[in-house]
């Protein structure tokens, strides 16, 4: 039988030592691969220093419907440019307890699926989905161009089934979103004044609200 690693190519840097199912999940232990040395996570830069191991329990993508938890031996570096530092693993993020691969799958899914239902459908909790769906949301408005509306456009909709209501003020030419904020009044819209200073103050000249 061939070795198991040259079939599962998803942990670069690492060896499968163990496979062993737990209830309905499935366990697998990952160590260093020897020959490969580790990277420092602030420089990039290889190290030959390693100042200590840790363990670290990672979700990943189901496998044949079951659970993956990916039990990671890392190794803590002595760089000589950062000092201390945990090493760099491609496929893992920072201080992050799944693999990036899962938490692409679950941003997709929740481009078409409620976020209750992505939790169900991968295992994870309300919040944690919440979050990266925060996270890919920030990175997508930071990659778009400055906002130079001349039409503007104002909305209300119901939140918490209609007992509460936020405002919504959108670009009336492109549809884009430029701010939204609870409530319905006056005073709701404020922040948003004071946000686009004296934009607004010459907003009779400059904007048209519809």
């Amino acid at each position: 039988m061939h070795d198991i690693n040259t079939f599962l190519p998803f942990w670069e840097g690492f060896s499968v030592t163990a496979i062993r199912p737990d209830g309905d999940d499935l366990l697998i232990d990952l160590i260093p691969q020897p020959t490969r040395l580790p990277t420092c996570r602030g420089c990039h830069q290889p190290c030959t220093t390693i100042h200590e191991y840790c363990q670290r329990s990672i979700r990943d993508l189901p496998i044949l419907g079951r659970v993956v938890r990916l039990n990671v031996e890392l190794r803590r570096v002595g760089c000589s440019t950062c000092g201390k530092r945990m090493e760099s693993v491609r496929w893992l993020d920072r201080y992050s307890r799944m693999t990036r691969r899962l938490a692409d799958a679950v941003i997709q899914a929740c481009q078409r699926l409620p976020t209750l239902h992505v939790a169900e459908l991968f295992g994870l909790h309300w919040d944690s989905v919440r979050l990266l769906e925060r996270r890919a949301l920030q990175d997508a408005q930071e990659k778009l161009p400055k906002a130079q509306p001349r039409r503007l456009v104002m909305d209300e909709f119901a939140l918490f089934k209609g007992h509460r209501y936020a405002s919504v003020v959108l670009d009336a030419d492109t549809r884009r979103v430029l701010w939204i904020g609870e409530g319905r009044s006056r005073a709701a819209v404020r922040p948003f004044l004071k946000r686009w200073g004296q934009r607004v103050a010459r907003g009779s000249k400059q904007w048209q609200w519809t």
